[in-house]
């Protein structure tokens, strides 16, 4: 019986011993070691900062983009109406004469229909 309490008491000596050895992990390290430390982690909150500031402004710019609306284009000018005209009337030779309900079979195509064997 006092075999094991005197491990249990050298036991915790040690424990104890071992936690008011540990510090700050930091202050622990050699100083070439604890600068790249210290600036990795700069640098990885400079990254992060960056990344929070790049997805404000594309935010920003979405919103102004949905914000805005379009004008009315061609129509504001007054020649759009005339040139359609214009368009139509030129391409009146190379279209078929169809109304707009109909299909227009452009190609030429047999007249009956054969099921391949």
């Amino acid at each position: 019986m006092v075999t094991v309490c005197g491990s249990f008491v050298s036991i915790a000596t040690v424990l104890f011993g071992a936690e008011q050895a540990a510090g700050p992990v930091l202050e622990r390290l050699d100083p070439p070691r604890r600068a790249a430390v210290v600036m990795a982690l700069l640098a990885l909150t400079l990254v992060g900062l960056f990344l929070i500031v790049f997805v404000m402004i594309g935010g920003h710019w979405v919103r102004r983009m949905a914000r805005h609306r379009p004008g009315k284009g061609r129509m504001a000018s007054g020649n759009s109406a005339i040139e359609d005209r214009q368009v139509r009337q030129s391409l009146t030779t190379l279209l078929p004469e169809a109304k707009t309900d109909d299909t227009l079979h452009l190609g030429k195509s047999p007249k009956d229909t054969k099921v391949g064997r």
